[in-house]
């Protein structure tokens, strides 16, 4: 059987155990994955993790898909018409959409390429773990900066946005990376650490959430779990405002005025806004001249692009989420992992602005696909 001889090398079509494709790294996947936790460096003015995600598909275009598969009809559909709506809205409204609009396509190019197997699942894992647990060991003895004191930053510079993060892609990482009990406790502890230090309260119900999931709401069953899944979301939409504001966040009570101040000013804008959103990259406000990004993802996404948008971006994960339902009740836990971390993105995008349309999004449907893909046979090349 012919075999990839270094991970450097292209996969190979004729690879057909994925017990001897798992044990091959590609190194590419893995150091382009790596770069993803680092938000705040940038290179010429772009994120870095922006450029390494342009790269991974770029590559990806110059590889076979696994044993021929393709993205199913519904995410070409809902990924398309998303693409579609968005650049309708940027056009129509006038907007500077160029760069959003590269976001998009990226984070669609992102779902294609796992989607199709062109990206190694574990060497993806692998990548992600390093670079989580690398991202919050570096927070934590000072390098990559202190934006916030008292919070781990770092390299991730929001502790709201990193707590995003570091649940979506922790999550993925401790799944994917290795499937020994072992390993995953290993990788378990820093990325709870970094999420407790973070003080992120979504950040935590969203960490709750995920370990809820893989030990009880997999095994409810397509209806029982989506059910589940959308209750969760809901919950954390209305927490009463005292069970947000005890203990070591009881200091809260500025940021959280102006959060509100913040929404109002949000549906302000989405009152007037066409059925096509007010284009992409207009998620932003400004309160006493100072501007804001939205604080909701829902409400950013309607923003950019109406309803239409935010219907197609949740179309979306649910797709991607149900797909794996009848391998998690069967007890696959790493395909629990991946609807987890999809779960994560939902409840982040409560109180956080870029959640939906940001790149840990594409990251967990990709591999929810990916992993939907090598269940069916093919293997994780």
């Amino acid at each position: 059987m012919s075999r990839v001889e270094s991970p450097w090398n292209l996969p190979d079509r004729s690879v057909d155990r994925a017990d001897e494709a798992d044990r091959e790294v590609r190194i590419t996947d893995f150091v382009l994955l790596a770069s993803l936790p680092f938000r705040t460096v940038e290179v010429a003015g772009f994120p870095l993790n922006e450029l390494t995600m342009a790269a991974l598909v770029g590559l990806c275009l110059l590889r076979p898909a696994r044993a021929g598969a393709r993205l199913p009809s519904p995410v070409v559909i809902l990924g398309g018409a998303l693409v579609a709506v968005l650049l309708w809205s940027g056009i129509a409204n006038q907007v500077d959409w160029t760069r959003r609009m590269g976001h998009v396509a990226i984070l669609a190019g992102l779902v294609w390429a796992f989607g199709t197997g062109r990206v190694s699942l574990r060497s993806a894992g692998l990548g992600l773990a390093t670079g989580v647990v690398g991202v919050i060991g570096l927070a934590l003895v000072g390098i990559g900066g202190a934006a916030y004191e008292g919070r781990l930053t770092g390299f991730l510079g929001d502790p709201n946005a990193g707590a995003y993060f570091i649940v979506v892609l922790g999550a993925l990482a401790i799944f994917f990376a290795d499937e020994r009990w072992k390993v995953r406790l290993a990788l378990a502890v820093p990325v709870l650490a970094g999420l407790v230090l973070s003080y992120s309260r979504t950040g935590l119900l969203a960490g709750a959430f995920v370990v809820v999931w893989v030990l009880v709401g997999r095994r409810l069953g397509i209806v029982g779990g989506a059910a589940a899944a959308a209750g969760l979301v809901w919950i954390v939409d209305n927490i009463p405002k005292g069970l947000t504001t005890f203990g070591p966040f009881s200091d809260r009570s500025g940021s959280d005025n102006l959060r509100d101040r913040i929404i109002a000013q949000e549906r302000v804008q989405l009152a007037d806004a066409p059925w096509y959103g007010h284009g992409p990259g207009t998620a932003k406000v400004n309160i006493k001249d100072l501007e804001f990004f939205f604080h909701n993802s829902y409400l950013a996404t309607r923003q950019e692009g109406g309803w239409i948008a935010l219907l197609l971006v949740l179309g979306l994960l649910a797709f991607a989420f149900l797909r794996l339902s009848a391998q998690s009740r069967r007890g696959d836990l790493v395909a629990a992992g991946a609807q987890a971390a999809i779960l994560g993105v939902a409840v982040m995008a409560v109180t956080l602005g870029e959640v939906l349309l940001d790149t840990p999004m594409a990251i967990a449907v990709g591999f929810a696909l990916g992993r939907a893909l090598h269940a069916r046979g093919a293997p994780d090349g």
